[in-house]
């Protein structure tokens, strides 16, 4: 009898622990699968002033969030991954778009798994498609001489960005070989004709920028390709430097300054200012369009040279209009105020180039200008741009657009020039409700291998952000309100790991190293006393 009841209690025992164990299967299931962002686990954005902007910093992120996918046998893609596009094929450029600002929730999206899509379908030559089909996990198409299949070569650009937040040398030795080899079949496939000028050529689909107008540069010398060939071998050799791989960080090096001084010699033209595509004659093809800008990010021009092409972004006849920037500059016959995709629009990964490539040569005033340029309009069309159909679709409230007019605050048309663009559509609108205002509204730039925060105080309201994760560190950091710039004011927060806060202040900078804690320290400007305590 005592043996029955011992049994009977160890089978009712085992019954338990599988239930427990079901309910843990299905837990996990249901909340990774959960329609809700995970907001406690992401950046949260401080900003008391304009609570509009933390309203579509989220509603970005929920976007993102409808974006999750699960690879299969067949398809052989990851486990979980991004598909941006939400669509039967995946593609580079929405892909490495998106990355650029979703890289802010690496540990809680499949941001990297979503590039490593790519890698793991590259070809033994070094090859990779532009776009595959999520079903069989093949591409789309080949590549062939007329039309190469590529996508701006951006995926170096995001990996540094995730190293610089993650600190994960590991996934640089991952992924350095394959970026090699991609880098190379680039190098060998996508010369320009008769290699005129030592540059590249692409396709308008290629380019990301399908309608841009480009003249006759068939098989000719492409800015914006040749710039971002010179970057990818830029960051090649920053990447081997990291890794500690001497003699090809020498190599990439000289490849970067190779294909910088082709395109400085061939495509910059000094009475315009401006760098212009070339046909593969040798002919400049005098269209002033958002290619020329990519020069900035790859630091191709001199310093003389750089303040003359961002004059070009400065002047209200050429590019500076009330939504900064449009693709083509209003000068040309082409241009379109109401977006037409690429022949006006104001897109949001441009943008970021053109925002990144101004920090690059120092000019961060200018760059948080045009950044809060772009929010902002944004956030006026997020807020108060609510048409009621589109044909027969029913458009959503508050919703992020695929790209933006140049004249006011409304959505872009699409490539037939008369309807809206896309909805609810993040792949190249993201980086300014999350990038743009993590880095520039509020000024953070971080630097997880050195346990290092930077962060540039401009703003008088309570500011600041909440979970920045980077490397092993979580910190929430803001700052209270003051009246005046020269009024004190005092830095709150907390950290769960040491690091050091660098406060940029005006003409200052103050590094402060706080232990796991909390986080306090006030600011007293020198004439404070003077000036805001002075008694008759």
């Amino acid at each position: 009898m005592e043996r029955k009841r011992n049994a009977q209690e160890n089978f009712a025992l085992t019954a338990i622990a599988i239930y427990i164990f079901a309910a843990i299967l299905l837990i996990s299931f249901f909340g990774s699968c959960s329609s809700n962002v995970p907001k406690g686990r992401l950046p949260e954005p401080v900003i008391e002033d304009h609570p509009e902007l933390v309203d579509m910093y989220w509603k970005a992120w929920s976007l993102v969030h409808q974006t999750r996918k699960r690879g299969n046998n067949t398809n052989q893609f990851p486990r979980n991954y991004l598909n941006i596009d939400n669509s039967s094929v995946i593609s580079q450029w929405s892909t490495l778009s998106a990355a650029l600002f979703t890289v802010y929730g690496y540990h809680v999206y499949p941001v990297m798994e979503s590039l490593d899509l790519f890698y793991d379908k590259q070809r033994s030559d070094g090859f990779i498609s532009r776009v595959y089909i999520t079903n069989s996990g093949s591409p789309l198409h080949l590549p062939t001489r007329q039309e190469p299949m590529i996508n701006p070569p951006l995926f170096s650009w995001v990996e540094l960005k995730y190293f610089y937040l993650s600190a994960d040398t590991t996934r640089l030795h991952k992924v350095f070989p394959v970026l090699e080899k991609y880098f190379l079949w680039l190098d060998s496939n996508c010369r320009a004709k008769n290699n005129i000028g030592g540059l590249y050529y692409s396709t308008p689909i290629g380019s990301g920028m399908m309608n841009l107008p480009r003249g006759d540069v068939e098989f000719g010398g492409w800015t914006d390709l040749s710039a971002q060939m010179a970057m990818f071998a830029r960051h090649l050799a920053e990447i081997a430097k990291i890794l500690n791989f001497d003699t090809k960080a020498v190599y990439y090096q000289k490849k970067y300054l190779n294909i910088s001084n082709a395109v400085q010699s061939n495509l910059w033209d000094p009475d315009s200012a401006f760098y212009y595509d070339i046909s593969r004659e040798g002919k400049s093809v005098k269209l002033q369009t958002i290619a020329g800008f990519w020069p900035l990010i790859a630091k191709i021009p001199d310093e003389r040279n750089a303040v003359g092409l961002i004059r070009h972004l400065k002047d209200s006849s050429d590019f500076r209009l009330p939504h900064m920037f449009p693709s083509v500059s209003i000068k040309e016959s082409e241009y379109n105020s109401k977006g037409f995709y690429w022949r006006g629009g104001v897109w949001g990964i441009t943008n970021y180039m053109i925002v990144r490539g101004l920090m690059e040569y120092g000019k961060y005033s200018f760059a948080n200008r045009v950044a809060w340029n772009h929010i902002t309009n944004m956030s006026k069309v997020y807020t108060d741009f609510a048409p009621d159909t589109m044909g027969n679709i029913l458009l959503p409230g508050k919703t992020i657009w695929k790209l933006y007019a140049p004249e006011g605050p409304e959505p872009g048309t699409r490539w037939d020039a008369d309807n809206l663009c896309e909805p609810d559509f993040i792949a190249f609108s993201g980086h300014g409700p999350i990038s743009m205002l993590i880095e520039n509204i509020l000024g953070f730039q971080v630097d997880a291998p050195a346990d290092q925060l930077t962060w540039t105080i401009t703003r008088r309201d309570k500011h600041g952000i909440k979970r920045l994760t980077f490397g092993d560190n979580v910190v929430s950091i803001w700052a209270d309100g003051r009246i005046e710039p020269q009024s004190l004011f005092t830095v709150h927060g907390e950290t769960d790991s040491d690091v050091t806060v660098n406060f940029v202040l005006e003409a200052d900078t103050i590094s402060v190293k706080f232990e796991p804690g909390p986080i306090e320290v006030t600011f007293i400007p020198d004439n404070f006393i003077l000036k805001d305590r002075f008694l008759p």
